[in-house]
C-alpha cells in the first residue's frame, strides 16, 4: 500500500512540475486548448494556475519524502535520522 502511495505521489509532483514548466514557458496554451479567454489576456490566470501547480509540486514531493522516511523509520527503529 505505502508503495503505491509514494508511486502515486511521485506521479502527481511529476505531473505538476511539467504543467508549471509548460505554463511558465508557453502562457497561452490554455486558451489554445481550452478554446477561451478567460482572464482576456492579462496573464493573471496564467499566474494563478503556475502558483497551484508549483504548490501542488511541493506538497507532493514533501508528502513523497516524508512517505519515505516514514518507511525508512519503520525499517530501522533504532536508527536516529
Amino acid at each position: 500500500m505505502r508503495h503505491k502511495l509514494v508511486v502515486a505521489e511521485l506521479a502527481a509532483t511529476c505531473v505538476s512540475s511539467v504543467l508549471a514548466i509548460v505554463t511558465i514557458a508557453w502562457p497561452n496554451w490554455i486558451e489554445l486548448v481550452f478554446r477561451t479567454n478567460p482572464d482576456h489576456g492579462s496573464g493573471a490566470l496564467e499566474l494563478l494556475i503556475t502558483a497551484v501547480l508549483i504548490a501542488a509540486a511541493v506538497t507532493s514531493a514533501l508528502a513523497v519524502r516524508a512517505q519515505i522516511r516514514h518507511g525508512h523509520a519503520a525499517a530501522n527503529p533504532g536508527d536516529a535520522r
